[in-house]
């Protein structure tokens, strides 16, 4: 039935229920009225559809299965249940009967059933394409990307230019870690739909998450001349640029977003760290809290007035941007650390300490190597007290592990504390050996090189 026949149709019927009247239309009819309403979440009037079709055709089994899909948009589980038994003794070879049953199963979590029965629906179905989208759903929601993406391809080959589908496309390229195979399609796609926007900022963002940022920035800016207001385009070319440390551009970009849209916190908190790059502090706090203000749950942008704060002496509100962040992702291990650097500067060492020990906790790290690794970053930002704390903690965590003590031993040797270090590396030598010794050359290989970690290595164990 063509569009124009079809909007008439519903126009009819709607207009039967406003004047509470009854009149007659056949099954194909009823049948249509029915899917419209189901598919645009029209429960109430599908359902008058269904009521109708029952009344009029008896003998149509088709709206005993529309019926049973009504109980499942509605998630009326148990009568569904028992409309799709009532429909499978009525037709049970229908088409749609697995269809029904499959987004059925999908309610009640029995996703692997569901997906048997989606499957066979799709070998008898007039138009695969609705069951496709949930059968695509589905793997998504299951984590089996691989599948979605097969799924979504055969859509996009129906429906060409459907954005949504390339976005649902993209998002299962990105999270099964195939961005060189999304790469791959988009630009196959884009031969045969140069003009697609979408499908060219796609491609730019697979090109970005692969570091590619010439290329990635080239796909963003073809998006942006077939679609200047196109906003995702303007942002993600803002953060590319962020990430070529180009400041400025990335500036622009960000304001682009915000003049193709509404604005939202995220951009500003985008902004203000590009402010901050460029040594504008009081810009730079100015975005962030017009980004605060727009999404007062993005902790991001608190922890960063922390720092701005902190650096310009402001330290208790430096405190209290902190502990916001805190309260909003208190799993965030260097949220403590900014929090306890505030307290030092405070002088409030008890605190500082608490801070240092949450670091730990939310570190969730079951390895001393690991351990080490967050130790070299807090090194690379000049927080020596802090790696120094992190790995005595460590030590007190792992108090009979030679590795652990290997490499408190080593930290102190990097860090100067000579009197210490030539302490522990007795202490571990005396306690675990050779163990202790190929742990401290495995992480520290520089050490090897020093005659007297080596000469004292030697005298304890003289077969080394």
């Amino acid at each position: 039935m063509r569009e124009d026949d079809s909007e008439s149709l519903i126009q009819r019927f709607e207009e039967q229920i406003r004047l509470n009247q009854s009149g007659f239309f056949d099954v194909d009819e009823l049948e249509e009225i029915a899917d419209y309403y189901l598919e645009t979440g029209q429960l109430q009037r599908a359902l008058l559809a269904i009521d109708q079709g029952t009344e009029l055709h008896p003998y149509a089994t088709t709206f005993a299965v529309k019926r049973a899909r009504y109980y499942v948009a509605s998630h009326q589980l148990d009568l569904a249940k028992e409309a799709i038994q009532e429909a499978e003794g009525l037709s049970p070879n229908h088409p749609d009967l697995e269809w029904v049953r499959g987004q059925w199963l999908m309610r009640l979590g029995k996703n692997n059933e569901a997906i048997q029965s989606l499957r066979k629906a799709l070998q008898n179905a007039d138009d695969p394409f609705p069951i496709q989208g949930h059968l695509a759903s589905l793997y998504t929601a299951m984590g089996q990307f691989h599948h979605a993406v097969k799924v979504l391809k055969a859509m996009i080959r129906e429906e060409p230019k459907d954005d949504h589908l390339l976005y649902m496309l993209a998002a299962n390229f990105d999270m099964a870690g195939q961005d060189d195979k999304a790469i791959e399609w988009f630009k196959v796609y884009l031969d045969q739909y140069p003009f697609s926007e979408t499908g060219w900022y796609h491609l730019g963002a697979a090109y970005f998450r692969l570091d590619d940022w010439d290329k990635a920035l080239d796909a963003m800016d073809y998006a942006l001349i077939i679609d200047e207001n196109f906003t995702a385009a303007h942002f993600d070319r803002g953060r590319i640029l962020e990430e070529q440390e180009s400041y400025a551009e990335a500036l622009k970009a960000f304001e682009a977003a915000i003049d193709s849209d509404e604005p939202n916190g995220y951009t500003f908190y985008r902004m203000g760290v590009c402010y901050q790059a460029l040594g504008n502090e009081s810009e730079a706090i100015e975005s962030l809290k017009l980004a605060t203000k727009m999404d007062e749950d993005l902790d991001e942008a608190w922890i960063e007035l922390a720092v701005l704060y902190g650096e310009a002496g402001r330290l208790f509100e430096g405190i209290q941007h902190a502990k916001k962040a805190l309260s909003l992702d208190p799993d965030n291990p260097d949220y403590y650390l900014v929090a306890y650097d505030l307290y030092m500067q405070l002088g409030l060492l008890l605190e500082a300490d608490k801070m240092l020990k949450m670091v730990l906790k939310s570190l969730r790290i079951e390895e001393p190597a690991g351990l080490l690794e967050y130790a070299k970053s807090l090194l690379e930002m000049n927080q020596i007290d802090a790696a120094h704390s992190v790995l005595r903690m460590g030590l007190e965590r792992y108090p009979d592990s030679p590795e652990m003590w290997a490499i408190y031993s080593g930290f102190l040797y990097a860090i100067q504390e000579m009197t210490l270090a030539q302490n522990h590396l007795k202490e571990g030598l005396l306690r675990y050996g050779s163990s202790f010794s190929e742990h401290l050359y495995a992480h520290y290989p520089k050490l090897a090189e020093d005659p007297e970690v080596s000469g004292e290595i030697t005298k304890h164990l003289p077969q080394a």
